[in-house]
């Protein structure tokens, strides 16, 4: 498969810079994480028989290891942990997060970047009616070609891949495979802004899923997107970026309505004093989703955080996010009723305390809240909880 190509590109590049790489960094971690949720299905309400609370332990080791030389640079990477239930047993389930990143600087005019990737992680109570123990693994990777044709143009080249794989059965309906890819340009006058256009097209799949004429749902689709990027730094104190751009899908079944509409970003930073930034956020977002009268979902929002720093040692966050979630379109199943309606409200509150070096006490605490026009789709919960962690590292420089 192409996932296991990149990887293995990346593990035998890592074993020849070995014996080459200026600068070696290793930086093995360990973790532990105690956290409460009162409502880990994420339903309406208590149901009888159902325990909707519980107390989650987590454990996990982790290493990082970076070679470098000069505009040259691989990084390896990998956790591991395992998450334990205090009372729901049948929950409890290994998880894992694979990566690795190259840079090469080829010539005075390439640069090449690649990055493979692979998660392992449990499946999202708040997207499904059951619950019963699953998990998904995630295969991510990414080949860039950047060409610096002139001091101010750069002309990008890129292809990635994305694909998800479910271990339910009940959810292998949904495993999606993803290729996509983009030429565009940039141009940069300056260190203070700069501007890109791009064309992207995506092609994806569901591999296991079996549909039967006119029943409106995708096996296959064709997405392509135009897209603007720009970013602005008016001070060394505040920047802006943003990306919009246009989005299609098409599908080849009739019985499959195709969308299209405008996404994007927009984005502010301000510091402050040199020990707090506050960080906001405006998008508009178009998602494939299966209901009984839409296929596709329109997702408006805003997003802010501030971070202080209180000392060298402790340090501090306040996150805010709300978005409104419009169902529209109709697959053909059945377009009767009213189509459905979520907004959905989180605040998060953490920080971040180094008592001594290298380790890291971070509590945190998070309340997130889903309210539908449809019943069954509410929902709010509560986390808070603290997380130990201890990275350990060692750097040779030749």
């Amino acid at each position: 498969m192409r996932i296991e190509r990149y990887a293995a590109t990346l593990l035998l590049y890592a074993l020849a810079s070995m014996a080459t790489a200026q600068t070696v960094q290793f930086k093995p971690a360990v973790q532990l994480k105690l956290e409460r949720d009162d409502n880990i299905f994420r339903t309406a309400g208590g149901t009888t028989g159902v325990v909707l609370a519980d107390t989650l332990t987590t454990v996990g080791v982790g290493a990082k290891l970076t070679l470098s030389e000069s505009l040259q640079s691989l990084q390896l990477s990998g956790d591991y942990g395992h998450t334990d239930y205090a009372k729901l047993d049948a929950l409890d389930y290994d998880h894992y997060r694979l990566g690795g990143q190259l840079r090469l600087a080829l010539a005075s005019l390439l640069r090449l970047k690649i990055d493979a990737g692979r998660d392992r992680r449990q499946e999202n109570f708040a997207f499904r009616d059951d619950a019963e123990n699953g998990l998904i693994t995630v295969d991510r990777a990414l080949a860039e070609l950047r060409l610096l044709a002139t001091p101010y143009w750069t002309g990008i080249a890129s292809a990635d891949r994305y694909q998800t794989r479910a271990s339910r059965q009940q959810s292998r309906d949904f495993d999606l495979t993803e290729n996509s890819g983009e030429l565009g340009l940039e141009y940069r006058r300056n260190g203070y802004s700069y501007f890109g256009a791009a064309l992207r097209q995506s092609e994806g799949e569901y591999p296991n899923r079996i549909v039967m004429a006119g029943d409106g749902r995708e096996k296959d689709y064709v997405q392509q997107s135009a897209i603007l990027r720009a970013g602005y730094i008016p001070s060394g104190l505040s920047d802006l970026t943003a990306q919009l751009a246009y989005t299609q899908r098409g599908h080849d079944d009739p019985a499959v309505r195709d969308f299209k509409g405008i996404t994007g970003r927009i984005g502010y930073t301000r510091k402050f004093s040199g020990v707090s930034r506050l960080r906001l956020e405006v998008y508009r977002d178009l998602f494939y989703i299966e209901d009984i009268n839409a296929n596709y979902v329109e997702n408006l929002g805003v997003q802010t955080q501030y971070d202080y720093d209180w000392s060298a040692k402790l340090k501090g966050l306040v996150a805010a996010e709300f978005y409104d979630s419009s169902y529209q379109g109709s697959p053909g199943l059945n377009s009767q009723g009213q189509s459905r309606q979520d907004n959905v409200l989180s605040l998060r509150v953490g920080a971040d305390y180094q008592p001594f070096y290298r380790f890291s006490i971070r509590p945190g605490y998070r309340y997130e809240r889903r309210g539908s026009n449809t019943r069954s789709a509410r929902y709010d919960y509560r986390n808070y909880g603290v997380d130990f962690a201890y990275e350990y590292g060692l750097a040779t420089t030749r």
